[in-house]
């Protein structure tokens, strides 16, 4: 039994932008494992992320390009 509120799993693993990386995850809900969601990763792009996006403090404000 899990007792965690989700389970995630990186699976499907591709070559992108010179690294192997996931592209599908698999998450499971912890309290009823019929619930499934599956995020497939498609068009990779580099780009420069911004230090303040990785400080609890700026969630307030983010705004996804």
């Amino acid at each position: 039994m899990n007792n965690g509120l989700k389970t995630a799993y990186h699976r499907k693993f591709q070559k992108h932008l010179g690294h192997d990386r996931p592209t599908e995850m698999v998450i499971i809900d912890g309290l009823d494992t019929s619930w499934v969601t599956v995020m497939r990763f498609s068009d990779w792009v580099k780009r420069e992320v911004p230090d303040a996006w990785l400080q609890r403090d700026y969630l307030p404000r983010f705004k996804p390009e």
